[in-house]
C-alpha cells in the first residue's frame, strides 16, 4: 500500500512518462534525419518549401501550408507559396493587411504560435482564408530567420487537435533554423 502511494506521488511529480519520452526521442531523431536530404536538394525556394511541407505532412497530417515572407522593399508580409488539398501554388506575392493581423504580431514577437483551432480565428479575414481550411483543428505559425534576422513565417494547419505539440516543445528548432538558412540562400537574388 505504501509503494502505491509513493508511485502515485512520483507520477504526479513527473508529468512525462519515461517510455513516452524515449519514444519521442527516437521519433525526433528519425524525424530530423529524414529532413537532411531535403534541405540539400537543389531548386528554388518554392521547391524547398513544398518538399519541406510534404515531409512534414508525414508527421503532422497537414491540410494547409503557407509560406509568408517579409519584403524589405515595402516592409510588408507577403504570402508567396501555399499548399493544400487543391495542390501547390507558387509565384504568389499577396501583400497581407496589417489591420487586426495575427501574422504581423507573431512576426514582430518572433515566437512560434501553436493553437488548437479556436471557435473564432484571432486574425483578420484574409489571414484566415490563407491559413485555414474547413478541416483545420490545429494551427502552427513559426517565425523563420537566420542569425537573428526575421525573414518570414511558415504556417501549418492540421485536422488533428494538438498536432503541433512537437513544434511547441522545441524539438524542431534546429530543423527550422536549417530550413531558414537554406531558404535564405535561395532568396538572396530574389526581390520579394
Amino acid at each position: 500500500m505504501v509503494n502505491d502511494t509513493v508511485d502515485k506521488r512520483t507520477a504526479k511529480q513527473s508529468p512525462v512518462d519515461p517510455q513516452a519520452l524515449q519514444v519521442n526521442k527516437n521519433i525526433s531523431k528519425a524525424f530530423i534525419k529524414s529532413f537532411e536530404a531535403i534541405l540539400k536538394k537543389p531548386g528554388d525556394f518554392h521547391k524547398l518549401f513544398f518538399l519541406f511541407t510534404k515531409k512534414l505532412n508525414k508527421f503532422f497530417l497537414i491540410s494547409r501550408a503557407s509560406l509568408i515572407l517579409y519584403s524589405r522593399n515595402d516592409h510588408k508580409l507577403k504570402a508567396v507559396a501555399a499548399r493544400g488539398k487543391n495542390g501547390a501554388r507558387e509565384g504568389l506575392a499577396l501583400i497581407l493587411p496589417e489591420k487586426n493581423s495575427l501574422l504581423y504580431g507573431i512576426f514582430a514577437e518572433g515566437k512560434a504560435y501553436i493553437a488548437c483551432f479556436p471557435a473564432q480565428f484571432p486574425g483578420n479575414f484574409i489571414e484566415e482564408k490563407i491559413l485555414l481550411d474547413e478541416t483545420a483543428r490545429s494551427l502552427a505559425i513559426i517565425p523563420i530567420g537566420k542569425n537573428g534576422s526575421k525573414d518570414g513565417l511558415i504556417c501549418l494547419a492540421s485536422p488533428i487537435p494538438g498536432a503541433f505539440a512537437m513544434i511547441e516543445d522545441g524539438v524542431m528548432d534546429g530543423l527550422i533554423e536549417n530550413f531558414a538558412q537554406n531558404l535564405n540562400k535561395r532568396l538572396s537574388t530574389i526581390i520579394i
